[in-house]
């Protein structure tokens, strides 16, 4: 029998033989679990950490702007437009050719993002540093507690609705604006702990390629956690006595 520690490496060609191997787990030099196994080892250290947090994805950028997207298309799809005719969403515009798009779209971007104001008015200190959120301990990893720790984050995002005439415009922002406000529920079970309409911006026209294009601006505020996962090991020190079968 030999001593070995978890932060040494097991000899590569003894797991890759068909061998019995009998693990003996030990605490302050008492045996506290032993059993065997012909199955080959993995390592402990690698985990899938998705599955211990709120969500099966977890709510980001990339993640709330699809969630934004799917609503638009869904809310047109219920209404019987027809795909060619939808308004799609998409990264700040421009630059490409408005023609593209048709006679409108729908551009999004970050106005501001940083950490939280924790208090209930908005106003206290940022909340800078990760905190606990939750711990766990699964029987695949016994020498582990995932540790989850939760860092609140707030944004401001302007979804800005462009289209070839005021008119069209203007009805784009208020459709906008009360599909979101319904909806917010959408964004907040998929791990926004609030979203809510801030404001909107001034209306504005410019002119690119001899076309004029106007645009309306709704603000929307997001918050939601950016998530670090540690892991701690509870175990000090394994034993592993490997018995060759004949």
């Amino acid at each position: 029998m030999s001593d070995s520690s978890l932060v040494e490496k097991v000899d590569s060609k003894l797991l890759d033989q068909d061998e019995l191997l009998k693990v003996l787990v030990v605490e302050n030099e008492k045996v506290k679990l032993q059993y065997e196994t012909a199955l080959k080892l993995t390592n402990p250290y690698e985990f899938d950490a998705t599955k211990f947090l709120p969500n099966t994805t977890p709510m980001s950028l990339p993640v709330f702007f699809d969630i934004a997207s799917k609503l638009i298309t869904n809310a047109q799809e219920r209404a019987g437009i027809v795909e060619g005719k939808r308004v799609r969403l998409i990264e700040e515009y421009p630059p490409e050719p408005f023609n593209d798009y048709g006679d409108e779209v729908i551009a999004y971007r970050v106005l501001k993002r940083g950490p939280a104001l924790m208090n209930s008015k908005g106003t206290s200190r940022p909340h800078r540093k990760s905190s606990y959120s939750h711990a766990a301990m699964v029987p695949d990893y016994p020498n582990k507690t995932l540790v989850i720790e939760a860092r609140p984050i707030d944004h401001t995002i302007e979804f800005n609705c462009w289209a070839k005439n005021n008119k069209l415009a203007n009805a784009r922002a208020l459709w906008l604006e009360k599909l979101f406000v319904n909806h917010a529920w959408a964004f907040e079970v998929q791990g926004c702990e609030r979203f809510y309409f801030k404001d909107r911006g001034p209306d504005t026209y410019m002119t690119t390629g001899g076309q004029r294009l106007f645009y309306r601006p709704i603000n929307f505020f997001v918050r939601f956690r950016e998530f670090e996962i540690k892991a701690h090991p509870n175990i000090k020190q394994i034993l592993f006595e490997v018995k060759t079968t004949e």
